[in-house]
Parts: structure tokens; sequence; C-alpha cells
């Protein structure tokens, strides 16, 4: 049975190497570093842990029968909604389960901002072209050029998903 939780704060610690195995196993198909596991768990680790901290950030679990089998990171920042990272077990790509994860965001987080807004790497074909099936469309790139910022009409997106 999959289920969605919003990550208690308290417990990132715990939660939060599980969250980066997912994360490791999905980018060493989809964009590698050449970094080995322990360099990259500590560059992520060390972005993640203080700004998850932060008020308007949170992730949602998601999981199957109690185990994690996924994650989407995001944050609301006035008029705009943030989708920072949003992993799945490779078993669980192409199941639905993206439509039932914004089912839950629009029907339980309901953000309300304006925008709503993504990078994606630019080695990271699928991950672009999901955000372009969502409707948002591309705006730039960060600072050293290897993402592609998307941004699009957050009203809309979550229009399309509510119950």
């Amino acid at each position: 049975m999959i289920s969605f939780e919003i990550m208690e704060k308290s417990r990132k610690e715990e939660i939060l190497p599980e969250l980066f195995d997912l994360l490791f196993d999905n980018m060493s198909v989809i964009a590698p570093t050449g970094n080995d596991y322990e360099t990259d768990f500590n560059e992520w680790y060390s972005a993640v842990s203080p700004a998850i901290d932060k008020d308007p950030r949170n992730i949602i679990l998601i999981r199957d029968k109690g185990d994690i089998i996924g994650y989407f990171q995001y944050y609301v920042n006035r008029s705009v909604f943030m989708m920072e990272e949003i992993q799945f077990k490779r078993d669980y790509w192409g199941t639905g389960l993206f439509r039932k994860l914004y089912e839950f965001i629009a029907n339980e987080i309901n953000p309300t901002a304006e925008f709503v807004e993504a990078y994606a790497n630019i080695a990271n074909k699928k991950s672009r072209e999901i955000l372009i099936h969502l409707g948002l469309e591309p705006v730039g790139t960060n600072a050293n050029g290897n993402s592609i910022h998307y941004r699009g009409d957050c009203r809309e997106l979550m229009n399309k998903y509510r119950l």
C-alpha cells in the first residue's frame, strides 16, 4: 500500500542516509558524478541537512508497506513552489507513482504559490521531459551551467492533479 507523509525533521539523521542511498542508486545510472559514494554523500548531506531545518523546506516520504521507496523535497517561498528533488526506486518507475504523488501534493499540501520551478541536470533527459510534461518551460540555467531552470504556473499544475 503506497502512502505519503511529511518527514519529521527531528528524524533527519536517521532518514537522510536512506534517501541518499536511493538518490545515489538512481544517479549512478542517470548522471554519474564519477565520485565515490562517501564523497557524494558528504557533499549532498552538507547541503541538505542544514537546508531541511529551515521552515519552508520539507520532504515528502513515499512508502510502500512501510519501506521508503521515494521522496520529494520542496519548499514554498512566497510566489514560488520549488521542486528540489524527486526520487523513486527504479522498480516503481512507470507505475503511476508520480501521478499519485502529485495528487497528494495538490490535495494535501496544496501550494498556493503563483509559480512552480525546478532544475534538471542537463544529462538527465528523463527529468527534463517530465518537467515539460508538467507544463514547465526552460527559462535559463544554473550558475555553473550544468542544470536547466524550469518555470510554470503552480495553480495550473495543482488543478491538473487535484481530485
